[in-house]
Order: structure tokens, then C-alpha cells, then sequence
């Protein structure tokens, strides 16, 4: 009986992604975002995916119709195959190089009542509450640097609690969109806590050599940011390991999860006690903003070194 359930699913599936390729608009793009976030549940359509971004790349005026394009499909479905492959296909972006993707804002589509009204307890209930999870990182990560006049230290800040979002996001059972979603999911915790070492690196590198000077309120932000990271630190270790109980490949290294130095608690602690003495001065150089740090992550992801990535 279960296994005529899923034939007829899967039947159900092709033939709502066929009614949708007819009515399609004739748009290239359209119809590989159709097919990219088929009701197929054992993976994403690659070909199709990276089609979509190679079209982004090439026609970036392309930009905002294909994300209109994905937020149409999430809108029509409620099926949870289709919700979580056009998050993946959007979180793809930002793995990409494509530059837009830092305009997007927020979602133009709200997942976070992604089938709530269905029991947790149902046959897909608990991937509903895997599609919930990850559209909330995701949300949040869409809107990084959208505010272009944060300072390094507070971008740091958003990035630790992208990184508590992205731990809220838990593998369940070895379904293989699911394991695939997931290391999409452990490739950005890498990714962003290397953004964060090099972020907070460069924050000290300045201060010790006097291009920057701060005062009192950042000194606080500056450990609290270190407080932060100890205790990140240890719950990244239990999550990776976690996912490594489900197969998910990519979380066997975690030899890219942060570190404080002892030499960087030094010259930290000379801050607390040198910063209430600079609060009077302006500073000598105009602060780090997200424009910056924007540059700076798209010139380390060029780069695309794992060993590039710093302890702090």
C-alpha cells in the first residue's frame, strides 16, 4: 500500500511540474526553475540549476524576473519538495559569485508558517518544520549587508546569530534531498564563520597598528563577540557531529570552526582598558561598513582556499 502511495505521488508530482511547464512564459529561465524545483524528492536537477546561474551571470537584468519567477512557484505549491528546492536554488546564489544577490533584501515569499496547519506528526509534518528552519536562516542571510552603513563588529554580530539560525536547521532521517540540503547548510556555516575570523582578525589587525581607534562600547562588543564565539564554538562541534550521524558528508571536517588565540586575548584585553581613554577622540579612519566587508567576502570567495580561513 505504502509503496502505491509513493508511485502516485510521484505520478501527482510529474504531472503538476507538466501543467506548469505548459503555462509557462516563454522565457528560458522560467521553465529551468520548474525544472530545477520539480517535485522529484531525491534531488536537485543540477543541469538546470546551474543554468539558471550561468543565465543570472551572463544577463543580469535577468536578476529580479527569476526571482519573481522562484517566489511564484513557492506561492502556487505546498508541497515541501518544491518549497525546500527553491530555497536551495536561492541559497545557491550566494555560493555563486553573483554579485546581485547581495540586493535582494528579504524573501519576496514568507515560509514561516510552511505547513503549520498540518500535525507535526504527519507523514511530511517534519519536513514542513525543515523547510521552516531553513527559509528563517535564509531570510536573515538575504539581508546581511542590505544595510550598507553597519560597521565590521556589528556585521560580525548578525553573522554569529546567522550562524545560530543555521543551527537550528537539523537533518532528519538519510532522505537524500534533505542530506543534500544540509550541505548546502554545513558549507555555509564554513563559509560565514570564515567571514567572521577574517572580520574580526582585521578588526585587531587595525587596532594594533593604530589605524583604528574605538572606544569603550566597541571594546564590549568586541568580547562580547568573543563570548559568543566560546560558546558557538563547542555547539558547533556537537552539531556537526550530529549531522555526521546522518550522513552528511561535509560535516566531517571541523577543523574550520573558530579559535581564540592567546595573543588575541591579549590585545583584547588591552582594549578594555585603553578604550574608555580613546571615547573622546574621533576616529582616525572612517569604520569598516558592509560595503566593505562586501568586497572583502567577494575577493576571499575568489580566492577559494579552505586554508585561507583564520582562528581568532
Amino acid at each position: 500500500m505504502r509503496r502505491k502511495m509513493k508511485l502516485w505521488r510521484r505520478v501527482s508530482g510529474a504531472i503538476k511540474d507538466k501543467l506548469s511547464l505548459i503555462t509557462a512564459t516563454d522565457e528560458k529561465f522560467t521553465a529551468a526553475v520548474i525544472k530545477a524545483t520539480s517535485h522529484n524528492d531525491v534531488s536537485m536537477d543540477i543541469e538546470n540549476v546551474q543554468f539558471i546561474y550561468r543565465y543570472i551571470q551572463s544577463n543580469p537584468s535577468s536578476f529580479k524576473p527569476i526571482i519573481r519567477a522562484v517566489s511564484l512557484r513557492v506561492e502556487h505549491t505546498r508541497n515541501w519538495t518544491v518549497a525546500l528546492k527553491c530555497l536551495m536554488l536561492l541559497h545557491g546564489l550566494f555560493f555563486s559569485g553573483i554579485m546581485t544577490v547581495d540586493s535582494i533584501g528579504r524573501l519576496p515569499f514568507d515560509l514561516s508558517g510552511f505547513g503549520r496547519r498540518k500535525s507535526r506528526f504527519s507523514r511530511t509534518g517534519r519536513f514542513n518544520i525543515f523547510v521552516r528552519a531553513y527559509f528563517m536562516f535564509l531570510d536573515e542571510r538575504s539581508i546581511l549587508y542590505y544595510n550598507k552603513n553597519m560597521i565590521r563588529l556589528e556585521i560580525i554580530v548578525k553573522m554569529q546569530r546567522i550562524v545560530d539560525s543555521l543551527m537550528r536547521i537539523k537533518p532528519i532521517g538519510e532522505t537524500p534531498l534533505v542530506i543534500e540540503a544540509m550541505e548546502y547548510v554545513i558549507s555555509e556555516v564554513v563559509l560565514i564563520n570564515g567571514h567572521i575570523c577574517r572580520g574580526f582578525a582585521g578588526f585587531l589587525s587595525d587596532v594594533q597598528s593604530n589605524m583604528l581607534e574605538i572606544s569603550s562600547a566597541e571594546a564590549d562588543l568586541a568580547m562580547n563577540i568573543v563570548a559568543k564565539s566560546l560558546s558557538q564554538r563547542e555547539k558547533l562541534f556537537k552539531y556537526f557531529e550530529f549531522c555526521r550521524g546522518f550522513g552528511v558528508t561535509n560535516a566531517q571536517e571541523t577543523s574550520n570552526i573558530l579559535r581564540i588565540t592567546e595573543s588575541q586575548m591579549i590585545v583584547l584585553d588591552k582594549l578594555l582598558h585603553i578604550a574608555p581613554e580613546l571615547d573622546w577622540k574621533a576616529a582616525k579612519v572612517t569604520p569598516v561598513t558592509a560595503a566593505d566587508m562586501v568586497d572583502l567576502v567577494t575577493s576571499e570567495e575568489r580566492s577559494n582556499s579552505p586554508s585561507d580561513f583564520l582562528t581568532f
